[in-house]
């Protein structure tokens, strides 16, 4: 059974400088130095996480600006760092001259996937609010992670419309008999060098809205 949404919390920012990221790509790169903002006081188990969303804006200039919700995962039974943690981030990133909903899920490495925003989301100054969702689905095959963009409109998002983004089938793969804890983060991160930076130096993402929905662990 659930316990109560965690009580929504107050708007936030996050700056970010040049040079920071959360990606890892072979051979070589393994990248975790981007700000990040706690939504919860300290990791849960694994098993008790049900769902995390938040609602971001921020001035996307230049290519791979992003912000969003970050899931880290780590391991009770070894010492992890979150250099060699598995994570899940997804929001906004900006890429090819647009701002996009993008996810990117690591086990070894990343892998990233991106989907546009409609033109209304992007017009103008490009700092539209949106709302994105990570909640845990079960099915007759399994349980998995499943990323959501929750539609803008306050009666659309009431009625729980929303824009299926991503299916992490591994992310609960190993929580049987836990050993497995997740934090939840508020991330933002401007990996272009600062002389390819468009605009301000460091990147301000502004988050408000969040919600976290946890159950008790027999």
């Amino acid at each position: 059974m659930s316990t109560p949404e965690t009580e929504k919390k107050k708007s936030f920012t996050i700056s970010a400088p040049p040079e920071t990221d959360v990606w890892r790509k072979p051979p070589s790169t393994n990248v975790f130095n981007a700000p990040t903002h706690p939504l919860i006081p300290s990791p849960i188990p694994l098993q008790s996480f049900q769902r995390a969303r938040l609602t971001f804006s921020g001035p996307w200039t230049t290519r791979y600006d992003q912000g969003g919700l970050l899931l880290i995962l780590t391991t009770t039974k070894a010492t992890t760092t979150d250099s060699d943690a598995y994570w899940l981030k997804t929001g906004i990133e900006f890429y090819m001259s647009v701002p996009n909903l993008s996810t990117v899920a690591t086990r070894e490495w990343s892998d990233w996937s991106v989907f546009p925003l409609s033109e209304r989301e992007v017009e103008g100054d490009g700092k539209g609010k949106v709302t994105v969702e990570a909640r845990r689905e079960s099915d007759e095959l399994g349980t998995s992670l499943w990323v959501y963009q929750i539609l803008p409109t306050a009666a659309a998002a009431a009625a729980g419309q929303r824009v299926p983004l991503r299916e992490v089938t591994w992310f609960f793969a190993d929580e049987e008999g836990g050993g497995w804890n997740l934090d939840i983060r508020a991330m933002a991160a401007r990996p272009a060098k600062e002389g390819d930076v468009v605009g301000k130096k460091e990147l301000v993402v502004e988050f408000e809205d969040v919600q976290i929905e946890v159950a008790e662990v027999v």
